[in-house]
């Protein structure tokens, strides 16, 4: 895989190749009739005094309505696809309760990853 200028594209591209069904946010519309996953960037904070920005990236995994036992199970086959992006992009620790969407019908949960770069 090349690397690219952003790590959110790294991680869409990563979890495309691993053949998951990958949008941007706010390109899928309509009901959730199969699994898929979203990539948000979530911001960006200084650490400390340090020289460093810590990049926040959220990783959105929805399952049709009819479906949320496979809700749990897709989020660990994600966790475990995001490993391959290790060092460049580390689990936060941050993972959301699960949750229905109304406006999409489907169960989703976000799990959160950061990366850490120089500032410019």
């Amino acid at each position: 895989m090349m690397e690219n200028e952003s790590r959110w594209q790294d991680i869409y591209e990563h979890l495309k190749e691993a053949g998951y069904d990958v949008y941007s946010p706010g390109v899928k519309v309509g009901e959730c009739t199969k699994p898929y996953v979203v990539v948000k960037n979530d911001g960006s904070t200084q650490l400390a005094s340090f020289s460093t920005d810590q990049d926040l990236y959220a990783v959105m995994v929805y399952v049709p309505k009819q479906a949320y036992s496979k809700l749990e199970p897709m989020v660990q086959q994600i966790k475990k696809t995001m490993k391959g992006l290790y060092p460049m992009v580390i689990p936060y620790g941050q993972q959301t309760p699960s949750f229905y969407d109304d406006d999409v019908k489907a169960h989703t949960i976000s799990i959160e990853y950061k990366n850490y770069k120089k500032m410019l």
